[in-house]
């Protein structure tokens, strides 16, 4: 099968060095899809030659079983969408729902986010961030896991466009309450509000934490146009 054109929601697999993917050879065996696309590591990806078109590319970080990017690529067809998600079979039975439901502008790639973020998105190349329920690692000595630290906003800085906005939802008050506060020290962000179409648009893990009382946590965060870069900590 060619790999070009992309098929309608493509996976993209196993991007890391293998010095810093332990196992890479066994992920990557023969059985893996012939269309599987693998862009240079080391380059920014580009987002008009995945796609086809130069449509607003949103993404979404940690798209677990795909039920908020699924509804939303399929509501926005005037717009592109990226997910990335770090378990492969995840993304395959997302790209088999895609492939059923008949939606071309969803693409996914399994990597882990920081090093996507850090490497492969190019400037200013990304109209929206997704960052719905990411792992809590509600230890406080697993906090440094967390993907909401200082490091993590001058990335999404640099990757957004004149006005895009980074979306955060959980359901972890402690965890959220970090998203704030290293949001509020964050250079060149103001906050701002998700649309209630947005909104509408439940995660079936957030469904069922909603029907048993627990409530969503929802900030968003605009790129102000005339503001320098983000600079990193440090």
């Amino acid at each position: 099968m060619s790999e070009s054109p992309l098929p309608s929601a493509a996976i993209h697999a196993d991007q890391r060095p293998a010095s810093s993917h332990p196992g890479n050879a066994r992920r990557t065996a023969p059985d893996q899809p012939r269309w599987l696309v693998r862009p240079e590591i080391l380059q920014h990806l580009s987002f008009s030659s995945m796609f086809g078109n130069d449509r607003p590319v949103e993404l979404e970080i940690g798209a677990g079983d795909g039920s908020f990017i699924l509804q939303y690529a399929s509501q926005n067809p005037d717009r592109n969408f990226f997910a990335v998600e770090r378990l492969y079979g995840r993304l395959r039975k997302i790209d088999r729902k895609a492939r059923i439901a008949g939606i071309t502008n969803l693409r996914g790639m399994r990597i882990e986010a920081g090093y996507l973020m850090e490497r492969m998105i190019a400037p200013e190349s990304l109209s929206a961030v997704h960052v719905y329920f990411p792992d809590p690692w509600p230890k406080r000595r697993h906090w440094k896991h967390r993907l909401i630290q200082d490091a993590f906003a001058p990335l999404v800085h640099r990757a957004l466009t004149a006005g895009g906005i980074l979306y955060l939802r959980t359901d972890h008050t402690d965890y959220f309450d970090q998203m704030r506060r290293v949001m509020s020290r964050a250079h060149g962000f103001e906050s701002t509000e998700a649309p209630e179409s947005l909104l509408s648009i439940r995660t079936d893990f957030e469904r069922d934490f909603n029907a048993r009382g627990i409530p969503s946590q929802v900030a968003s965060y605009r790129k102000v146009p005339s503001a320098a870069p983000c600079t990193s900590p440090g």
